[in-house]
């Protein structure tokens, strides 16, 4: 079994590099099935459309996925709707997810172990290799036994869930608070006079929420003469009430996600390499890459180390230059 990888720890505060999971045919199709009777879209799904996860599978899971579920379907006396079940998964699933060609990775202990016994899901493990430490969601008693897999997936999703959502309305809170400073700096600055109405707009918007909140507080809770609190008081504590609720929530949702978070990291080039791009929001460039990677990357003078960062992205396919002109990412959003 490797040894749990040492991840920083995310708060709310410092969200820190980009979760990552590798999903399983076991777990999506299960998921699909579900979503068939739901109104709001998976977790998993939503995780990825926000950021909050990159979620990658290996080619052989993306071309599986749609088999079963038509073999769920006949084994199981239709019990779900197979068409909406194809469907959520060609317009919901695939776009979000990175569809790799883990053809030549090298070996790992746990895949030659996995080799032996389910040669279908060795691509799952050597994937894993490089990328480590990542989350392994899956239910094949194969994968488990490996000891990197992780089978309470609803657990896990329900992890995302909460880290997601939470994650997403800070993120709306400092982009509002921007807003916010941006404009009380104008007010000191005596430009507020210049503003247009669309900048008060704006702000008023920003501040409407909470002020409205405070108003009905208030009328719940009536203070009368020399009771009455001052306003900032009260507005500040009112804001610190939300914030602590979304921190208890994503404390949560990261204490189930982290321990799921296994593998050693390796410290070759490829590995230095799939860990930058895996990690990252945008494709890179070979110069970005370097950059990142500083005095890791082996050679000496700038133009030796672009070698042998091409070197590596040209001898892997889960490395794809998505727009011909040198930007990496790794592997296929949506399989394309």
């Amino acid at each position: 079994m490797s040894e749990f990888a040492l991840v920083a720890r995310r708060t709310l505060y410092q969200r820190g590099p980009l979760r990552r999971a590798l999903l399983d045919t076991s777990v999506l199709t299960s998921d699909v099935i579900a979503a068939t009777t739901r109104r709001e879209p998976s977790s998993f799904v939503a995780g990825a459309r926000a950021g909050t996860v990159r979620c990658l599978i290996p080619v052989h899971v993306a071309e599986e996925v749609p088999r079963v579920l038509g073999d769920r379907h006949r084994e199981g006396g239709g019990r779900f709707d197979l068409g909406r079940a194809l469907d959520l998964w060609e317009s919901q699933y695939l776009p979000v997810l990175y569809v790799v060609d883990a053809t030549g990775l090298p070996q790992t202990p746990e895949a030659r172990v996995l080799a032996g016994r389910d040669p279908s899901d060795v691509p799952m493990l050597l994937l894993a290799g490089v990328i480590a430490p990542v989350v392994i969601i899956g239910t094949d008693p194969d994968l488990l036994d490996s000891g990197l897999a992780v089978g309470a997936w609803r657990d896990l999703r329900s992890a995302l869930g909460d880290v997601g959502v939470t994650e997403g309305r800070m993120a709306d809170l400092e982009r509002q608070a921007d807003v916010l400073i941006n404009i009380t700096g104008n007010v000191v600055q005596g430009v507020m006079r210049r503003s247009g109405p669309k900048q008060l707009a704006v702000a008023a918007a920003v501040i409407a929420p909470v002020a409205g909140a405070l108003y009905l507080r208030q009328r719940k809770r009536p203070r009368v003469g020399p009771q009455r609190q001052p306003w900032l008081p009260t507005l500040v504590e009112y804001a610190s009430a939300r914030l602590a609720v979304h921190v208890e929530r994503h404390t949560r949702g990261e204490d189930r996600w982290r321990p799921a978070e296994r593998g050693t990291p390796g410290d070759t080039l490829l590995h230095l390499v799939a860990r930058t791009l895996v990690g990252s929001r945008e494709p890179l460039t070979r110069t970005a890459i370097v950059e990142r990677l500083g005095e890791a990357v082996p050679g000496v003078g700038h133009m030796v180390r672009m070698a042998a960062v091409l070197e590596v992205l040209t001898a892997h396919a889960m490395f794809v230059d998505v727009t011909g002109r040198g930007h990496w990412r790794v592997g296929r959003l949506g399989g394309r």
